[in-house]
């Protein structure tokens, strides 16, 4: 049995919670605020790119079951702290919960996954894309998103009878994590790619 490394732990819990924190900025001033000057007139709009899914899906395979506890904290923290007063203000009751609806999703696709053995629950940026490489990264991604959509709007439609959640509503969260996990990952390719092209990292692929 393995020991828990608490200094391991920390290293893990604040790298995760950054990252995730990054992301969820990033997606609040492009989506949200509209810093980007895109402007979108509605939320479903804004949901259908959620970038902060990419950091659940990529912290849990890398990290396991370390992440778990700082992406609960940052997924339940990120939003009041970008933007207070508007959080008190648009707060819907058992989103908190909902939250560990959302982590579970991923937690459980990563298991799934490797229990049935279609993949070998491995990826790495620095190999070439192939759909061999990124296959369970993908599984994880399209699993994930499935889940969270239907345990994330289930738990919220159980604790909280003031919302409707309706098949148009589940379906826009399944897409937009989708949409964007896969976004994330396109883009942390490029910067390794881009990083090892210019050798300012070293691929551990290569001699």
């Amino acid at each position: 049995m393995n020991k828990f490394d608490i200094t391991h732990f920390i290293k893990v819990s604040i790298t995760v919670y950054f990252f995730y924190m990054f992301l969820y900025a990033t997606w609040y001033a492009l989506h949200v605020a509209d810093f980007a000057n895109i402007r979108l007139d509605n939320g479903w709009t804004g949901s259908l790119v959620f970038l902060p899914h990419g950091a659940r899906v990529l912290m849990v395979c890398f990290f396991r079951y370390y992440s778990i506890p700082a992406l609960y904290l940052a997924d339940i923290t990120g939003p009041s702290i970008l933007n207070h007063e508007q959080y008190q203000i648009n707060y819907v009751d058992g989103s908190n919960i909902a939250a560990i609806g959302c982590i579970a999703a991923v937690v459980l696709s990563v298991e799934l996954i490797k229990w049935s053995r279609v993949s070998e629950g491995k990826f790495s940026f620095f190999k070439p894309v192939n759909f061999k490489n990124y296959k369970f990264l993908f599984l994880t991604i399209v699993l994930s998103s499935l889940l969270s959509g239907i345990l994330c709007n289930s738990i919220l439609s159980i604790i909280n009878n003031q919302i409707t959640i309706d098949v148009l509503t589940v379906l826009r969260f399944m897409v937009g994590d989708f949409l964007g996990a896969v976004t994330v990952i396109a883009i942390m390719w490029v910067v390794f790619t881009t990083a090892i092209d210019n050798r300012l990292i070293l691929s551990p692929e290569k001699d």
